[in-house]
């Protein structure tokens, strides 16, 4: 389900001034006794808001914060689709992961082009 423009308003709230959401998509902390969060990536940091444990619409406050630098996958998808981030695992529905993927794929990192399999030419 998309994030409505009503919730975006809300999020923005919590971001610096001039931070515009680039990806923002539900998630749950796996293990935790509230663990309804909201990722959100913007050109300069990543951010992830914890919501009601009942009203998931809205947020509360800010759990983690990092550089935009770091990637957030790759996401296993083996049983549910899941992902560590700063070291805490958060399990998003399967219609997010292309989101994700895609968050990660804008860093251009080295690692998500393939290796030249002839280096020494």
């Amino acid at each position: 389900m998309p994030i409505s423009s009503k919730f975006r308003e809300r999020i923005q709230g919590f971001l610096e001034t001039g931070e515009r959401i680039r990806y923002a998509f539900p998630a749950e902390i796996l293990g935790s006794i509230s663990p309804g969060v909201v990722v959100v990536v913007t050109q300069q940091s990543i951010t992830v808001l914890s919501t009601g444990i009942f009203n998931r619409n809205k947020p509360k406050g800010v759990l983690a914060k990092s550089p935009r630098g770091v990637r957030l996958g790759p996401v296993d998808t083996n049983a549910a689709a899941w992902f560590t981030f700063n070291g805490v695992h958060y399990e998003v529905d399967d219609e997010y992961v292309p989101v994700v993927n895609a968050a990660d794929a804008e860093l251009g990192s080295p690692d998500q082009v393939p290796q030249d399999p002839l280096p020494e030419l």
